[in-house]
């Protein structure tokens, strides 16, 4: 582990307390050995600075809420190092967690939400928990996987969950698969022809909840300011292709929605999450599925 990356680092030796002897702390001759094994370098130069050792934790609380109690980050779950997921599983909590919070202080939400953090989230540290645990127990090595959280799919009150996505698994080693799923991460398309810093389906999302359409759509425009005006509840309806801005490559939106219906709309959480794919406009529909996704009665 590098502290400067040029002569400082950290080498992390694991022990099986069953089955190993405990290196001599004092001996940094023999420390240094190890050092050099585990580099492949046999004459590298080697100064031991200062030793320590520390206990490898994966834990996981059995609640992310009890009442007015909220857990996140190293609270709510200990993850091993060995893959390198804790920090941004901690940061994933927050994301999830905050834009619930301001919807039920601001009172567009039911305090039922709450109660969808927990469902959404320790499904994702228990995954993660369980592929850094065996990440920790491999001493052939493992591969960092960059693109693991990006996968995290939730099913809980707060997603609309489409036909054919409830026997799926938290999150998806095999790799990022971008699709408009209910529950999964809301995917990138490119973007051309837009104002600067618009070049991406991913910059049209927020701060609130975003209605994303195909093309301008006035009647989902409508609906979302009529939602908007009457609840308070932060929606807007944004199109990809609106005379300016297009898709760099056509057609790609659709393909990732899976249909080609032109009226058709996305909805997207405060936190980028897909929260409801909806095959057309109606009067209703969009308020409907909001106070259900709040929980707002």
């Amino acid at each position: 582990m590098a502290v400067d990356n040029d002569r400082h680092w950290i080498y992390q030796h694991p022990l099986d307390q069953e089955t190993e002897q405990r290196p001599d702390l004092s001996d940094h001759a023999d420390l240094a050995r190890l050092i050099r094994t585990a580099a492949g370098i046999p004459d590298l130069d080697v100064t031991v600075r200062s030793t320590t050792t520390w206990r490898m934790d994966a834990r996981l609380a059995a609640a992310y809420r009890s009442s007015r109690v909220l857990l996140a980050g190293d609270a709510a779950h200990l993850i091993p190092p060995a893959g390198g997921h804790g920090m941004n599983t901690g940061i994933g909590d927050a994301d999830n967690l905050a834009w619930k919070l301001a919807a039920v202080v601001a009172g567009h939400a039911g305090d039922a939400l709450l109660d969808s953090y927990g469902a959404e989230r320790r499904p994702v540290a228990r995954q993660v928990l369980d592929i850094s645990t065996d990440n920790a127990r491999n001493r052939t090595g493992y591969r960092i996987d960059d693109e693991l959280l990006l996968t995290a799919g939730y099913r809980s009150t707060a997603v609309v969950t489409g036909t054919g996505t409830d026997g799926r698994a938290a999150l998806d080693p095999t790799g990022l698969h971008p699709e408009c799923a209910p529950g999964r991460r809301a995917p990138h398309v490119r973007l051309a022809g837009g104002p600067p810093g618009v070049t991406s389906t991913l910059d049209l999302v927020g701060p609130g909840f975003t209605l994303l359409t195909r093309t301008d759509s006035p009647d989902w425009r409508q609906e979302a300011d009529a939602v908007r005006a009457a609840t308070g509840i932060p929606v807007a309806a944004r199109a990809l292709d609106d005379g300016a801005r297009r898709e760099a490559v056509a057609g790609q939106w659709a393909g990732l929605r899976g249909t080609a219906e032109a009226d058709g709309a996305v909805l997207v959480r405060p936190d980028g999450h897909v929260a409801w794919v909806a095959p057309g406009s109606s009067r209703t529909a969009l308020a409907m599925t909001l106070r259900r996704i709040l929980s707002a009665g």
